[in-house]
């Protein structure tokens, strides 16, 4: 049960201030009233440590899933939000849905209990529950998120795992090529003399005699130039930039571009088909695609569709966007069907950026193999040249 602080005043006008229990401040006003308290101000005690925690998409999806389940079989939502803290095993996980009871309790709604969680949820969710809230339809929502969430949780999945053998291709790579400047060079040295030694073979003995001398300034140098990089990309011009270059990248632009579209349709089509208005829906849209030059445009698009003008048209021209995402849209808001092209149109697209995905991660693994054959061949060039002069010269 809640405990709260109060100030109020007596029968006798004395000011009196305490603390007491009680389910939600209505029902704790009444208590101190039976008690001749009459408080003017009543501040509830935070029970719990509540940390920033932000959910992933798989804990954001089962959520969904569960809650929007119960609403659906008629439970209601705080005891909905009872289940599954009572059921919640995480710790973290554990203290956000006893936030969320505790807010609901005092009256409030899941989408401002939810705003009350300190950045725990996406904006994007908030504001399809409270479209839900407004039309009445807040299990609707629920399972729609659900559905989206999945979805994601399943493209990151895929992301990572198809991740995992470039990335471990390039740690063998950079490991390998350490290994043979700091032993396997250093170790020729002797044998080679100082005849006539081949230029790759110089720059590959001046390369290890510096690695091997200065590997503490290298390790200083790639720590600094990290941090740099990083500092350089949190730059809001910067960021609009390099996200604007991504998509004039030949091929890789053109695959990135239907995974962006793809991310947009299917925001819009569940904000739009739970009731939120299409300039916000826009809006919430743009900023779930991951492009910084295309959440730009638009805020644009959202100014063109203020002044009077369509969204197909508002959107028809935007690096980075499908123009068959406008002559969808076109279609729906000329038959008044926009809601259904919407979401069919999200499920072809996300079919779309599957397959883009794949292919766009087909190109990194044999990019990969060839930095590497280039990067060890070349050592071993530099390595073996001047031992087959050697051995010619002999014969």
């Amino acid at each position: 049960m809640p405990e709260y602080t109060y100030t109020g005043k007596t029968l006798e006008n004395k000011t009196i201030k305490g603390k007491i229990q009680g389910n939600n401040q209505k029902e704790t006003f009444e208590i101190l009233k039976g008690k001749e308290i009459y408080a003017y101000q009543l501040k509830e005690i935070e029970t719990i440590s509540f940390k920033k925690t932000r959910l992933k998409a798989k804990s954001l999806a089962d959520f969904s899933r569960q809650l929007g389940t119960m609403l659906s079989a008629g439970v209601p939502i705080t005891k909905s939000l009872k289940i599954l803290l009572s059921h919640a095993d995480n710790p973290k996980q554990k203290k956000i849905f006893e936030k969320l009871y505790n807010t609901i309790n005092k009256g409030n709604s899941l989408s401002v209990a939810m705003e009350d969680c300190k950045g725990t949820f996406p904006e994007l969710m908030i504001n399809m529950f409270k479209a839900g809230e407004a039309t009445g339809s807040i299990d609707k929502a629920a399972l729609k998120m659900a559905d989206y969430y999945e979805k994601e949780h399943k493209l990151n999945t895929k992301l990572k795992g198809a991740m995992t053998y470039p990335v471990i291709l390039m740690g063998v790579t950079i490991a390998v090529t350490l290994m043979l400047f700091t032993f396997v060079v250093p170790s020729f040295v002797g044998l080679l003399g100082e005849g006539n030694i081949p230029l790759i073979t110089r720059i590959l003995l001046g390369i290890s005699n510096f690695i091997t001398s200065y590997w503490y300034l290298i390790i200083a140098f790639v720590i600094l130039a990290i941090m740099g990089i990083i500092y350089i990309l949190r730059i809001p011009e910067v960021k609009l930039r390099v996200d604007y270059l991504k998509l004039k990248i030949p091929v890789i632009g053109k695959l990135l571009a239907i995974i962006y579209t793809a991310r947009f349709a299917r925001t819009l089509s569940s904000l739009y088909g739970s009731g939120v208005n299409m300039m916000e829906a826009v809006k919430g849209s743009s900023k779930t695609i991951g492009n910084h030059y295309l959440v730009k445009r638009f805020e644009e698009v959202n100014v063109k569709v203020r002044e009077g003008n369509s969204l197909s048209s508002s959107i028809e021209n935007i690096l980075g966007i499908e123009k068959k995402l406008s002559a969808t849209i076109y279609i729906g808001e000329e038959t008044g069907r926009l809601d259904q092209l919407l979401d069919s149109m999200a499920t072809n697209y996300d079919f779309e950026a599957d397959a883009a995905t794949t292919r766009l991660l087909s190109l990194i693994e044999p990019a990969m193999i060839i930095l590497m054959t280039l990067i060890v061949g070349s050592i071993l060039m530099g390595v073996m040249l001047p031992m087959m002069t050697s051995y010619n010269s002999f014969l």
